[in-house]
């Protein structure tokens, strides 16, 4: 899944501080203090799709998953550890994710509280929508450092207003809502239409059905 690989990617940018070891000099050559995903905590947001493709491939790189769900079900992913309250796992993130759907229940779900039981120098990422952060309380967080890193494909509003403080801020990076892009998506995209059109014409339940009650 794109979206996966994006967050991903931005997460291996973070650790391994890229792009800013590139050089452009023999005066800049320089050991650099790096890091690694390895036995590092990815905290998920929400485990549905998107969290589970993110948790397959961190597990991958040896990395602790753990997933805020809600309702309490059990994880679908095998050695991912499911909590029913977010403070549990904003506490022990090392990477977080934002994967769940943007509701009633879930706007600005990160505001200042969150983040004030954040780990120290925490990386953020939010590939989900921007309603469920508080955008203030993430500049105030980025401005201490609380929050070291914070990687932004979605934001409220999309796109953010000229002159907004996240597009100069030096600990954010700001993408326009473009994780979802591969050259595999318009085909799923369409192949999904398709598929539902012919179960629609056969009088049969469509696939990818939105729960308008849930919002999602």
């Amino acid at each position: 899944m794109a979206i996966s690989e994006f967050v991903l990617a931005a997460m291996l940018a973070f650790a391994k501080r890229i792009p800013d070891i590139w050089i452009t000099g023999a005066d800049q050559w320089k050991d650099s203090n790096l890091g690694q995903l390895s036995g590092r905590t990815l905290g998920l947001v929400g485990i549905g799709a998107i969290g589970t493709a993110t948790a397959k491939r961190a597990l991958a790189f040896d990395m602790e998953v753990v997933a805020y769900r809600r309702t309490g079900n059990p994880s679908p992913v095998k050695d991912v550890d499911i909590v029913s309250d977010i403070g549990d796992l904003l506490t022990v993130s090392d990477h977080l994710v934002i994967a769940a759907p943007a509701t009633t229940a879930t706007r600005h779900l990160i505001d200042a509280s969150a983040f004030a039981s954040m780990k120290q120098g925490v990386h953020l990422v939010n590939i989900s929508r921007g309603a469920l952060v508080d955008q203030d309380a993430l500049v105030d967080a980025l401005d201490s450092g609380r929050v070291a890193k914070a990687t932004l494909d979605v934001t409220e509003p999309e796109p953010l207003t000229e002159g907004h403080r996240l597009y100069s801020h030096p600990r954010a990076r700001i993408s326009p809502h473009v994780s979802w892009s591969s050259p595999e998506t318009l085909r799923r995209s369409m192949e999904l239409f398709e598929e539902n059109f012919r179960l629609y014409a056969a009088s049969q339940p469509l696939n990818g059905l939105v729960d308008t009650a849930a919002g999602y």
